[in-house]
């Protein structure tokens, strides 16, 4: 009987041991990554001071819902010419005959909504704003081909 009591109590020290040691690396683990986040954090941030607007946003993963290409479409550092006069979400017009590079997408999935991040001079940055709804720019995000031409074609292969 001493026997059997002994042995559960072993059995019961074991397994608070294994738990108490999965904690502690849990831990270390979660600090660790931590720690990892804040300095990827500060690179980041000193690399937006360095580079300017649009190599920055052309080139750096600084957010989850980016992307440097658009509906497979347009790619970073596309060199992009708008073929058919359109409006975006904010009813900005953007002309046939605009020329611009490509940057990034930002996808809002709330809201269907996509940022296009572009730039005329490869300095400074724009925004085109389109929500791909039927009612709002959905036509334009389905038909890419028939708003956008690309004159040129940078960093990405196309399939």
């Amino acid at each position: 009987m001493f026997k059997i009591i002994l042995t559960g109590l072993s059995i019961i020290v074991l397994v608070a041991t294994v738990f108490i040691v999965i904690y502690i690396l849990y831990n270390i683990l979660s600090e660790d990554r931590e720690k990892g986040k804040e300095l990827k954090t500060k690179e980041l941030e000193k690399l937006k001071e360095k580079l300017p607007p649009y190599e920055f946003e052309s080139t750096q993963k600084n957010a989850v819902n980016k992307r440097f290409s658009f509906m497979g479409y347009l790619h970073a550092g596309d060199y992009v010419q708008v073929v058919k006069t359109f409006k975006d979400y904010y009813g900005f017009t953007h002309q046939a005959g605009e020329k611009f590079y490509f940057a990034c997408a930002y996808f809002l999935p709330y809201e269907d909504g996509y940022t296009l991040f572009a730039s005329k001079d490869k300095i400074n940055i724009f925004s085109i704003f389109l929500q791909n709804r039927p009612e709002t720019q959905g036509n334009i995000c389905r038909n890419l081909k028939d708003y956008f031409e690309i004159i040129k074609q940078e960093k990405f292969k196309r399939e």
